[in-house]
């Protein structure tokens, strides 16, 4: 689908392209975020493509378990505050996440 809509597609890569590139964060952080993401985000082939890139620019198990990690606080965190919410607790306590 995306063939039909040239100029939208080149933007999106162009964008990818500026973003996962070194500036501020190295790309290996990027990439650790982006496997992260992809999985709070439900994306199954995103998350498959991060992690294979992170692994091959030296992400190790170790950086890698721990950025899921994070990803899996901050979906548990969404979880809770959806729960305290229904049961009207959550007013005013800052977040899902601390």
């Amino acid at each position: 689908m995306l063939k039909n809509i040239p100029e939208i597609n080149q933007k999106f890569v162009d964008f990818y392209r500026q973003v996962f590139k070194d500036g501020v964060l190295s790309l290996k952080t990027k990439e650790l975020i982006a496997t992260a993401v992809s999985l709070g985000a439900g994306c199954k082939p995103c998350y498959e493509t991060h992690l294979e890139k992170a692994q091959k620019i030296g992400s190790s198990d170790e950086e890698i378990r721990e950025a899921i990690a994070v990803a899996e606080v901050v979906a548990a965190g969404k979880v809770r505050m959806m729960v305290e919410k229904t049961e009207g607790r959550a007013k005013g306590s800052g977040g899902c996440c601390g």
